[in-house]
């Protein structure tokens, strides 16, 4: 039965909605602000320019820099400074790094005393390393164990001409009689004798003293001179 003054079935209550209050004006501003800063900053990365990246141009004469990087080897993974071996050098030996990606990418570039000027050939001994029968004889046995340990561990010397790696050109037969031109980064710095190799020492370390630089230019008439594209 129905309570006296309530109606039966007893009414259902309704609860207005209160609407919700708008975002605060200031934290709009700052969601615009944010999303300002990253379109400013992403215009700016977009933008960003790479010294030493741009093609040069060279003129018969001009000097072309090598420069030497680090010293790596696929058996040990450790890289290692160009001038931790006692390597020919420059008078006074600086940082030659040019662009943010070599710097990122962990090189250790430095300047050479090699000099090779644009469209001439030459032949010039950089330097002599002192030999057991000189009065520096205890600093060139020094030296000789340097450079048999890093040879024995298979470390190739990395060189940067005009921006552009180092390379070694190979020619590989193939089975069926045909060959293919390879190109390796850097080179080695030496090689262990064998029997198959005449007039080695099987187990005996040998460097590679004699460096013979291969140029390829290109020449177009939108530009003077010519532009270097592998060596």
């Amino acid at each position: 039965s129905a309570r006296p003054g309530h109606s039966w079935p007893p009414r259902r209550r309704h609860r207005r909605a209160t609407p919700r209050p708008p975002l605060m004006p200031s934290l709009r501003a700052g969601r615009h602000v944010a999303l300002a800063a990253l379109v400013l900053v992403c215009r700016q990365a977009c933008a960003f320019y790479l010294p030493g990246v741009a093609p040069k141009e060279y003129m018969e004469g001009d000097k072309v820099e090598i420069k030497v990087n680090k010293l790596t080897s696929t058996h040990t993974q450790l890289p290692y400074d160009y001038y931790s071996l006692p390597f020919c050098k420059p008078k006074t030996v600086f940082n030659a790094v040019e662009n943010l990606g070599e710097v990122l990418h962990g090189s250790v570039i430095h300047n050479s005393p090699y000099e090779v000027y644009f469209g001439t050939s030459s032949f010039k001994v950089l330097c002599r390393v002192p030999t057991a029968g000189d009065s520096e004889a205890a600093a060139g046995k020094s030296a000789g164990k340097k450079f048999a340990k890093k040879i024995l561990e298979d470390y190739r010397v990395q060189l940067i001409m005009d921006n552009l790696p180092a390379a070694t050109k190979m020619i590989q037969k193939l089975p069926d009689g045909q060959t293919v031109t390879l190109y390796d980064r850097g080179f080695r710095l030496g090689f262990v004798g064998a029997k198959e190799l005449s007039g080695t020492v099987p187990g005996s370390p040998y460097i590679n003293n004699h460096l013979r630089f291969v140029i390829k230019y290109h020449r177009s008439d939108a530009y003077e001179g010519a532009r270097i594209v592998g060596f």
